[in-house]
């Protein structure tokens, strides 16, 4: 989002959001191991309310609202608001958002499974990993800029490094110290040695 809505050359940002969410992901994952009681949850909803779940997992960032965000801040760009105040407006709708979660929490498990049956949460859960399968099959080659370069071409991009745009790599990819080609032996060998082992 920062790399092509917002602002392709301030590294500085890039930075504080990337630090940003490593640093939320560990309070979360700390707060969620915890599983901490709230008070008085028993006298109102008749048993006992946790924040966290009390097992050992660990929370990290989402990529899934990205292409919503990028559409968001394109169009508020184009209405003449700055990146950053639209990147800022989209994480306060997120929180908010995240809100609806909240209230999802205190509901029963009986009620929840009514609103959300078990075909319904099949579906749902299948097609996000059918979605996500393309997007694996490109990180498994090497990564989704190789197999995309097409965002070579991206106006922004265009706009700050100029036309044609020769500094940023060809499908060569690059991991590392490691340059190889995009859907090389090497690359398909370590996935299928991740998936295998």
């Amino acid at each position: 989002v920062f790399r092509f809505t917002i602002d392709f050359m301030n590294v500085e940002l890039q930075q504080y959001a990337i630090v940003a969410a490593l640093i939320t992901s560990g309070i979360c994952t700390i707060i969620n191991i915890l599983k901490v009681p709230i008070p008085l949850t028993k006298k109102l909803f008749g048993r006992q309310l946790y924040i966290g779940s009390g097992l050992l997992s660990v929370m990290g960032t989402s990529f899934t609202f990205l292409p919503i965000f990028e559409i968001a801040i394109q169009q508020m760009k184009a209405d003449g608001i700055d990146g950053t105040v639209a990147y800022g407006k989209m994480l306060g709708t997120s929180a908010l958002c995240a809100l609806l979660e909240v209230v999802f929490s205190v509901i029963p498990g009986r009620i929840i499974q009514m609103i959300f049956p078990p075909v319904v949460c099949a579906i749902t859960v299948t097609l996000i990993g059918i979605a996500l399968t393309g997007t694996g099959m490109k990180y498994w080659g090497g990564g989704v800029v190789c197999a995309e370069m097409i965002w070579k071409e991206h106006g922004q991009v265009v706009d700050y490094v100029g036309d044609p745009v020769n500094p940023i790599p060809s499908a060569t990819c690059q991991n590392g110290s490691v340059l190889l080609p995009y859907g090389s032996a090497e690359f398909i060998g370590l996935g299928f040695s991740v998936l295998v082992f």
